[in-house]
């Protein structure tokens, strides 16, 4: 397959995403950081930063924030080395003007997954002195499983890289992913519970119909996996989900997981936050919560979403003064998506989220 055939493919991918569950809302007007990588201060309502997960790093008492990247986007004003996709880094003390943006990591010459369409999700973890992005890449040339009524099921995986710097440069352990070979995973992320690290992720509906969210045991540094994945979360299990996705204009048995996100309340419950299209308020974020607070239990699910309206995929952190936040994206459609950053309470039960705090509404 040609690279412009490529990056057809990856754009087709992206436009089912947006029209398959697509809902008319006014759009940002202001322009998109990722177009202004001359300024030194970006504004926090200017970043279209899809998918975040602000990492508040205790060394450096910094907030970071990282987002996916691809040289072949018209928007982006931000240039590689190598002319390849990758990862870059925006940065902040107070959560309002934000430094940046900043290559942190990009696809090597001899890497698996695609050069130039952007990763997915990135997310930064501090662990034992060591900082880990997680990231989804996808191979769009490989097909590993054939569906005729949804789109093609090419590789895509969830992979660990490691840094010594929030701002790396961050190196993949393997030339390959993290997640099992034969699954087509995107959304990894990262939970420390008992002595024993745990990637978190996705497994698409595009291959099983019903997303669900997986978990599997990693090494003490991260670099590979142990043993076989267990099951979190069944989509299908979900009342307020949205169960079709319109494909090549037909409603096609589907449904998405995206995004996961774990917490422990201050009473010790916990949580899972996770997003999917809702059945009439577009793409939506919620609460799950494990009945014996361990990431092995039984996971029951919120009856009513805690964001709604084009807004998912987000993380839960505490700021430097102790405060609960929630970062998460609206609007789907790049370059139109802004991050936004909403106010949290534990009630050591559940999680109640405040009116929006900061990023364009």
């Amino acid at each position: 397959m040609t690279i412009p055939k490529l990056r057809l493919f990856a754009l087709a991918w992206l436009l089912l995403r947006v029209l398959a569950f697509a809902q008319d809302y006014p759009l940002p007007e202001n322009t998109p950081a990722a177009s202004r990588a001359d300024l030194k201060i970006h504004h926090v309502d200017t970043l279209n930063v899809h998918d975040p997960a602000i990492m508040p790093d205790p060394v450096s008492k910094t907030y970071y924030v990282y987002a996916n990247y691809s040289p072949t986007r018209s928007y982006e004003t931000l240039k590689s080395p190598n002319n390849r996709a990758g990862v870059k880094a925006w940065w902040s003390k107070d959560l309002i003007n934000w430094h940046g943006p900043k290559l942190v990591y990009e696809v090597g010459k001899n890497f698996w997954a695609d050069k130039t369409d952007a990763p997915w999700a990135p997310e930064v973890h501090f662990f034992k002195g060591k900082y880990y992005l997680f990231v989804t890449f996808n191979d769009w040339d490989l097909i590993i499983d054939d569906n005729p009524e949804r789109p093609k099921i090419n590789k895509r995986a969830s992979q660990i890289l490691v840094g010594d710097s929030p701002l790396g440069p961050f190196k993949p352990f393997d030339n390959r992913p993290h997640t099992p070979e034969g699954e087509m995973t995107l959304d990894g992320t990262f939970w420390y519970e008992d002595g024993q690290p745990w990637l978190i992720y996705c497994h698409e509906w595009v291959q099983l119909g019903n997303g669900l969210i997986k978990a599997i045991r990693l090494s003490d540094d991260l670099s590979h996996t142990i043993g076989d994945p267990i099951t979190l979360i069944d989509a299908g299990d979900v009342n307020w989900v949205k169960r079709t996705i319109n494909y090549r204009g037909t409603p096609t048995p589907g449904i998405v997981t995206d995004g996961p996100w774990l917490y422990r309340s201050k009473t010790g419950k916990l949580m899972m936050m996770w997003s999917s299209w809702s059945k009439d308020r577009a793409y939506t974020t919620s609460l799950a919560y494990s009945d014996n607070d361990k990431i092995t239990g039984n996971w029951t699910h919120r009856k009513e979403p805690i964001l709604q309206d084009d807004v998912g995929h987000g993380n839960i952190f505490r700021t430097f003064e102790g405060d609960l936040r929630i970062s998460i994206h609206r609007y789907f459609k790049q370059p139109n998506t802004r991050m936004q950053i909403y106010p949290v309470v534990d009630t050591g039960n559940d999680l109640k989220v405040g009116p929006l705090l900061h990023g364009h509404p």
